[in-house]
């Protein structure tokens, strides 16, 4: 994977990425998070084609958060959901990583996806770890 890049510059943008169990997340930047090259292409429909899908598992909430919504409803969907929650914190707090905010009881694997989410999924594959380990960093992400 090529490396990210420097950040989403202040829009809030969910990208899909999948782990070697062929686990799916989506990630939100908080505005600031790297976004991988290779789910670039993906970023402009990939929350809303998520949300088409059917809800189908509760969900676990992993931190506290203050509207966690859109989470909760990409993890009823069998998605990881992830934010880069450095955008919170102070510089000592940071831990330059996406956090996983909700876990879905059921998750959805790559093979379960529609063609185009299968594709975007496939694109960015997480590197060394697992999603539902809860915290995905620039290593894992290639760079």
């Amino acid at each position: 994977m090529q490396p990210d890049t420097p950040s989403s510059e202040g829009f809030d943008i969910f990208w899909i990425a999948s782990d070697s169990l062929q686990q799916v997340g989506m990630f939100a930047t908080g505005g600031d998070g790297p976004i991988p090259w290779t789910a670039r292409p993906w970023i402009y429909n990939a929350e809303e084609q998520a949300l088409m899908l059917s809800v189908v598992c509760a969900v676990e909430l992993k931190i506290p958060y203050p509207r966690p919504d859109d989470f909760v409803a990409l993890a009823e969907r069998g998605f990881f959901s992830f934010d880069w929650t450095d955008v919170h914190k102070t510089s000592i707090q940071a831990t330059s990583a996406y956090e996983m905010v909700c876990r879905p009881v059921s998750p959805l694997t790559v093979d379960q996806l529609p063609p185009s989410l299968r594709v975007a999924a496939l694109a960015t594959k997480i590197i060394g770890k697992t999603l539902d380990a809860g915290r995905v960093d620039r290593v894992a992400l290639g760079s």
